[in-house]
Order: structure tokens, then C-alpha cells, then sequence
């Protein structure tokens, strides 16, 4: 049997997180984004008056602590490069140990899961994100060595942690980690790895003998914060067509699977797409795209939406090897070809996309282990959504596949925590953040932060935890502005262009057009990204680029 995803009652970003202005001053739904709803009245606010992992609701942190590896019998004497290629093999495989407990450590937990006792903080390790440092030998066959790992969980994770205080100010807590052999953790075969079984799978030291447990002493630190920005919908739209597929991943409630790609059948109709079938009874994994015509930046763009989910009875029947081969190779067919790929279904960590139903067939999940070397084009950018619980290490899956080094070209939403399986909502609210217009008709682009906020309120009852891997090099300029109106006078946002541009008043120069912004990098040479607030309300309603000294270049 394939192994069992988790099950809900998840990074999250972050190689960084957002500089927030402050829940008040801004809406997730404002005119932030530079639309038409923007206040006519808006003043550039003096500096200092304002209150790459992208999250409103978690950080990244930096794990660090020390630990060791020890060769086998037979190297003691070896050649001193035998002895160096050995331990750093070791120390792979140590360091993919060391993600797991403090996955299981961190990781929120139901009242029913074995180790439901056992550590709980609503956080999880990256998975594939590590550092090893300063290694030495200790004796003829151990070697010591300094690790750093990430991690991820919500604001309050320093606090809800039991740390203590350590040198130069550092916070450390002290954790209790599993000790498999050489042998045993190089078993990595996908659905076979060595933590699937006891006692690693639901690790709890406490019913573990001494001598297959280690103390180690860990430190955790805020890692650096990302900024927000915009998904790179140049690059999306560069043929004038925009591709999204969405897998639903088989569901023991209520199939859920089934009710869910129904849902989003009826939705899509109501939003004004065109279906390919007549009902959702005839759709099936090859009948095409729902399809709507949008205005984007003064052309013509075609949104193309395609169901696929397990179908009883049919090539996708999901109960079935060969209904899970086909829903698999339908995945990995839509990241080898679509712009963007939508997976809601059960996940967990160490964990991918559960597709079929992995209480009967071994086959329809694709493995995160998979995710670092499928398919993908290295000539495009393209966004992955991992709805799911605890998807977080999917992130740094996909950021390690050589189509995309270092997550350039693919921005990727994961959970940190629990995911909502009782409603279609945050797929709903994916495509609306894509295709979203105005009132003229015209597509709205929408910052990445007013999605995970979205995303953030769809639960009750728990926590969910969204953010994004790979916003560092996505637009921090609105991607429709027209910059060269910048520092036009102007009467209203109307004289400024379409959207993406203001008329605001600019220090001494009076009413002029600047161009939304997240932060500087998105500026020209001259301009720096400012909050923006109306003059009426005093509220601060956004960024813009104006220029840096509060005075447009002669004309």
C-alpha cells in the first residue's frame, strides 16, 4: 500500500517575509494593487510617518546546533578521501534525519495521531534546505559537524517553543532525536523510506530506549523577511493565453474529490467561462477548457481552466492502479505545459500529491522526492499550489528541480498547517486572484499578499498558515504600469493610464502620476516606492513610486 498522506482536521514561504503597513492602514481588497477604486486625494506620506518566503501569517526561522556521524568499522584506516567522501554521504543522509524530528516535533498534530503529546507548535523543517559546517573529526571514525537547518511556523513560534535563553542573547531549546544506523537511513526508496516505520514514523522519544535516541541542543532565530509583490503575469500572458490546471486529490470524506470538481464546474459557469461539455456528468480528464476572454493591458488575453480528478468507473478511476497511473501522468503532464498547476487534496510531510486512493493502490501520488527532478519547462515561469496540509516542504521540492534553480521561474503556495478539505474555496480564490477585473472589464492584478490573506481566513476551528516560495524576484512593480507617465501632472488616476497608476499629490509639485509598488526594486532610477494615503481619512491605502527627492525632473 502507498503511504498514507496526512489527514486534516499544510510555506509557506518564506525565505522571508512581509513588511506589513499594518492591518488598519491597508485592506487585503483596497486599492493597494493601483485600481480604479484608489482615492482621487492620495498625498505621498513623509518617510519615517508609516507605521523570499512570503507569509502574513508565518516567518522562517534558522535552526542551528551541532551534532556527528560515525563511519563504519572498516574505514578507520581508509585513505583520508574515502574517510571524507563517506562522511559527507553521512551527513546527507543525517541532515534529512534531523528535518524529520524536528518535522515531527514542530508539526501540529490531531488527538488521535499516535504522537499527539509529543511537541506540537504548528511548524515543520524545509525539507532539502540545510547547511552542514565546520566538520572535524573527533576520533578515527566520528566526525562532528555544525548544521543549520529552516523552518517555519507561525509569529508566536519563539514564544509558544520552551526555549531558554542562550549566549549573546540566542533562544535554544533542547530536542530529542531518533538514531538510525548507516544502513537503515540511507533507505530512501520513495514509499520505503526508513521513517515510515517504527519508531520514526510518529516519533516520540519518550517510548524510545536511550540508545537509539540523541539530545541535542538547538538555537532559533528569525531568518531575514521577504517583501510583497506581484505574481510575473508578463510572463504568464507572453502568448496571450493563460493555462491553469486543477487536481483534485482523492478524499475519503464524502468524496470530496468528486463534490469539490463539481463545485468548481458550477463556479467557473457562473464567472462567465464557457464549459466544454454540457454538464459535469460528460466532463472527463480529455474534454478540454472551460474558456473567457479578458482584457489585459490593452489586449485580448483567453483564460483556459481544465478539470481533472479521480472518476469511478473510468481511465481515472481512482480505486484502481491504472486509474492512478493516468491521474498521475495527467499531473505531470500539466507541469511540463501549463502556467499554472493547482493541486487540493491531502498532503502532509515528507509528502506530495496524493491523487488516487492510496488505500488501494500504491500508484496516482507523485512524491516530493519526485517533484526536485519531473518534468518542467526551463524557459517559463509558472505557479504551483500545493493545497493540502503541511505542503510546505513542497516548496523547496520544486526550488531544487534543475528547470527551476533556486525557485527561479516558479513561484509555489504551500501550508504550514492544517488546509480546509470541506470546501473548494481556496481554488476559488487562486483563479480569482488570476482573473480578477474591474469594472471596465480589464484584468486586475492582485499582490500576493491579498491572496494569502484570502487564503488565511478560509478555515475555522484551526490555524491555516499560507506563504509563498520564490516571490524574491517576482514584479514589485504593478506589471501594468506605465512608468513612462511617471511624473505627469495629472487631475485624477484617470489622466494616469489604465491600472497600475495614480494621480497623487507629490510634495511641492502638486498632482502627479506615479505607479504602484511593493518596494524600491520595482522603481526606476530616481524613484523610491512611498506610502501613499488619502488626504480625507489619513489613511494609508498603498505604495507608490515617486521620486525620491519629492520633485519630478524638469520638463
Amino acid at each position: 500500500m502507498a503511504r498514507p498522506p496526512r489527514l486534516p482536521a499544510s510555506l509557506l514561504v518564506p525565505a522571508a517575509l512581509a513588511a506589513s503597513l499594518g492591518a488598519a492602514a491597508l485592506g487585503c481588497a483596497g486599492p493597494t494593487d493601483g485600481d480604479e477604486l484608489a482615492p482621487e486625494d492620495g498625498i505621498v506620506v513623509p518617510d519615517g510617518k508609516e507605521d523570499d518566503f512570503f507569509s502574513l501569517s508565518a516567518y522562517e526561522y534558522v535552526v542551528t546546533g551541532q551534532t556527528s556521524v560515525t563511519l563504519e568499522p572498516e574505514l578507520a584506516t581508509a585513505p583520508a578521501a574515502d574517510k571524507e567522501a563517506r562522511v559527507r554521504e553521512l551527513i546527507g543522509y543525517k541532515q534529512i534525519a534531523i528535518a524529520w524530528f524536528l518535522t515531527q516535533y514542530l508539526v501540529d498534530k490531531e488527538d488521535d495521531e499516535a504522537n499527539a503529546g509529543f511537541g506540537g507548535f504548528g511548524g515543520m523543517a524545509k525539507g532539502g534546505a540545510w547547511d552542514d559546517l565546520d566538520v572535524h573529526a573527533v576520533d578515527d571514525l566520528t566526525y562532528a559537524f555544525t548544521f543549520k537547518q529552516i523552518v517555519a511556523g507561525g509569529k508566536n513560534l519563539m514564544s509558544v517553543l520552551p526555549t531558554r535563553a542562550g549566549a549573546g542573547g540566542a533562544r535554544d531549546f533542547t530536542l530529542e532525536i531518533g538514531r538510525p544506523g548507516n544502513e537503515e537511513m540511507a533507505e530512501l526508496e520513495t514509499n520505503a523510506e526508513w521513517y515510515r516505520n517504527p519508531p520514526w514514523d510518529a516519533w516520540n522519544p519518550s517510548a524510545v530506549d536511550a540508545a537509539r535516541k540523541e539530545t541535542l541542543t538547538l538555537t532559533i532565530a528569525r531568518d531575514r523577511q521577504s517583501t510583497d509583490a506581484w505574481f510575473d503575469l508578463g510572463a504568464l500572458l507572453a502568448d496571450d493565453v493563460l493555462d491553469l490546471d486543477v487536481h483534485f486529490g482523492w478524499d475519503y470524506h464524502d468524496a470530496y474529490h468528486v463534490k469539490h470538481a463539481k463545485a468548481l464546474f458550477s463556479w467557473l459557469e457562473r464567472k462567465g467561462f464557457t464549459a466544454p461539455v454540457a454538464s459535469f456528468d460528460d466532463l472527463t480528464r480529455t474534454s478540454g477548457a472551460f474558456t473567457r476572454k479578458v482584457t489585459a493591458d490593452g489586449r485580448d488575453v483567453e483564460i483556459r481552466v481544465r478539470i481533472f480528478y479521480g472518476k469511478a468507473g473510468t481511465d481515472t478511476d481512482p480505486d484502481t492502479a491504472a486509474g492512478g497511473r493516468v491521474l498521475e501522468q495527467d499531473m505531470r503532464t500539466s507541469l511540463a505545459t501549463r502556467d499554472v498547476i493547482v493541486y487540493s487534496g491531502h498532503s502532509g510531510p515528507f509528502y506530495g500529491f496524493a491523487l488516487a486512493n492510496w488505500r488501494k493502490t500504491d500508484e496516482g501520488d507523485l512524491d516530493d522526492s519526485e517533484m526536485s527532478s519531473v518534468a518542467m519547462p526551463a524557459d517559463r515561469y509558472q505557479v504551483v499550489v500545493a493545497e493540502g496540509c503541511d505542503t510546505y516542504q513542497i516548496g523547496e521540492a520544486f526550488r531544487q528541480n534543475p528547470a527551476k534553480p533556486d525557485g527561479r521561474l516558479v513561484d509555489v503556495i504551500t501550508t504550514t498547517s492544517f488546509s480546509n478539505a470541506s470546501t473548494p474555496a481556496t481554488v476559488e480564490d487562486i483563479i480569482s486572484a488570476l482573473i480578477e477585473r474591474d469594472s471596465h472589464g480589464r484584468l486586475r492584478p492582485r499582490t500576493v499578499k491579498s491572496l494569502l490573506s484570502k487564503l488565511d481566513g478560509n478555515s475555522w476551528g484551526f490555524h491555516t498558515m499560507y506563504g509563498i516560495h520564490g516571490l524574491d524576484d517576482n514584479p514589485a512593480l504593478h506589471p501594468f504600469a506605465a512608468t513612462e507617465n511617471l511624473c505627469q501632472a495629472c487631475g485624477a488616476n484617470a489622466d494616469c493610464g489604465g491600472p497600475g497608476n495614480l494621480c497623487v499629490t507629490v510634495g511641492h509639485e502638486g498632482k502627479r502620476c506615479v505607479a504602484a509598488c511593493t518596494d524600491d526594486r520595482g522603481c526606476p532610477d530616481g524613484y523610491a516606492c512611498r506610502a501613499i494615503a488619502s488626504q480625507s481619512s489619513s489613511t494609508i491605502y498603498g505604495r507608490a513610486c515617486v521620486p525620491a527627492a519629492l520633485s519630478c525632473p524638469a520638463e
